[in-house]
């Protein structure tokens, strides 16, 4: 079985895959996902209690896991999840990084520059599309990864993520105080907290619906061309309220990961 590991700025996102059937559909190999919170001050003895806490939850055993792969956007984390996984198994992981083979054409100007989990995602998202596509990634940022046609990464764009935008209000604003992001009953808001919702919400919906028409008009196709994927923790708050037709694939990252492991084995 394949660990999948994602470490993110807010979190450290784990999946176990089955390898022994590769034809299987990807979401029936999916055993497990599960994620714990990223702190950087603890200790890789302290990661590998909670990751084993984790196996034991699910029901899994660590010595089942044949191959690990990780994608890092927290560089100063990565050795010490590397040494947290060894206590449990002893693979040296395949870290997603320049000069592995993803099937990516990237096409920006630092092809080394492009964060792993926007490989990961683009990698995924190639197997759903048969044209141009957009990405959705709702995390810390706000992300959108542009492929021309699939397997062609073309772009990025990176936007203020939902809960960056409410602690600025928060920080920034004497009488604004901190709100939980959720969908008001209306858009003209009737108090100050549905109004700072509305903005929140309604305004990253219409931000992302208009991204997307600028996206399809610099590609020269029109939007209902698009192949539009989203993800991250707030992807299920904003989308639905697009007008652009997303689809939610919340292991849509793993999927991408699991595909490279398999083009490196």
């Amino acid at each position: 079985m394949l660990l999948a590991i994602h470490i993110g700025n807010r979190a450290i996102s784990f999946a176990v895959y089955e390898t022994d059937s590769p034809s299987r559909p990807t979401a029936e190999r999916l055993r497990f996902c599960a994620e714990i919170s990223t702190k950087p001050i603890r200790s890789s003895d302290e990661y590998a209690v909670l990751l084993g806490q984790i196996f034991s939850l699910r029901g899994c055993l660590p010595e089942t896991i044949t191959d690990v792969i990780l994608s890092s956007v927290v560089p100063s984390l990565t050795e010490v999840i590397n040494a947290a996984a060894a206590q449990f198994i002893p693979v040296r992981p395949l870290v997603v990084s320049a000069g592995i083979r993803t099937g990516l054409r990237i096409k920006i100007d630092n092809p080394s520059q492009l964060g792993a989990d926007l490989c990961a995602l683009a990698v995924g998202a190639s197997a759903h599309c048969t044209g141009p596509a957009v990405i959705a990634s709702f995390d810390s940022a706000t992300v959108l990864t542009v492929l021309s046609a699939p397997s062609e990464l073309t772009g990025v764009v990176i936007m203020p993520g939902l809960q960056s935008a409410a602690q600025a209000l928060d920080r920034d604003t004497a009488l604004l105080t901190d709100i939980p992001l959720e969908i008001p009953h209306r858009v003209i808001g009737k108090n100050t907290a549905d109004a700072m919702k509305s903005g929140l919400m309604f305004g990253c919906a219409a931000q992302i619906d208009g991204m997307v028409s600028r996206i399809a008009a610099e590609l020269k196709c029109d939007v209902s061309d698009l192949t539009l994927l989203s993800c991250g923790r707030y992807a299920g708050r904003i989308t639905p309220y697009c007008t652009s037709a997303f689809t939610e694939m919340p292991h849509l990252l793993f999927e991408g990961l699991l595909t490279i492991h398999e083009k490196n084995r």
